[in-house]
């Protein structure tokens, strides 16, 4: 009877604290990767706005950031199928440069298209007219396409004024 009065005081101690969720770091990242920000702030604000060249050298963390360039190409896949001149078919990505005439895949980024709006409105197969445009995007660092940009976490964009 000791023994059964010991298990059943054991169990009711012990349940309380067996029902609560452990968050592993692979829960918190996903929750991360699925929650939506807003920058507080436009590149237009005086917010900090990165170039290409500082953007592919700069170490963020997990810092969302602006970085700003021309629209030079379109890709998908991988780096190596970047298409860099009129007419554009892909519209899965686009690439930036510092400059609009640049085409080293050294020293452009890719910006995934990641949703329906911005293949509309901004992927070159659908929007020729947006080659050697000045944008900016406000997301987070990541390797994309074989080469530094923005996937996934690409949370707004903003078309400059020359």
């Amino acid at each position: 009877m000791k023994i059964s009065k010991l298990l059943l005081t054991f169990l009711v101690v012990i349940f309380p604290f067996s029902c609560g969720k452990t968050i592993l770091p692979s829960d918190d990242e996903h929750r991360k990767e699925t929650e939506k920000h807003s920058p507080t702030q436009s590149p237009n604000d005086h917010s900090q706005i990165y170039t290409v060249e500082e953007f592919i050298n700069g170490n963020f963390g997990n810092n969302e950031v602006w970085v700003h360039g021309y629209i030079v190409g379109a890709c998908k896949r991988s780096i190596k199928q970047a298409e860099w001149e009129p007419p554009f078919t892909y519209d899965a990505a686009i690439l930036l440069a510092d400059s609009p005439e640049e085409t080293d895949p050294e020293n452009v980024i890719s910006i995934q298209m990641v949703n329906k709006q911005m293949k509309e409105e901004i992927a070159l197969g659908n929007n020729p007219q947006n080659y050697g445009k000045h944008i900016a995007f406000f997301g987070l660092k990541q390797k994309y396409l074989g080469i530094p940009g923005m996937k996934k976490h690409v949370q707004a964009s903003d078309w400059l004024e020359e």
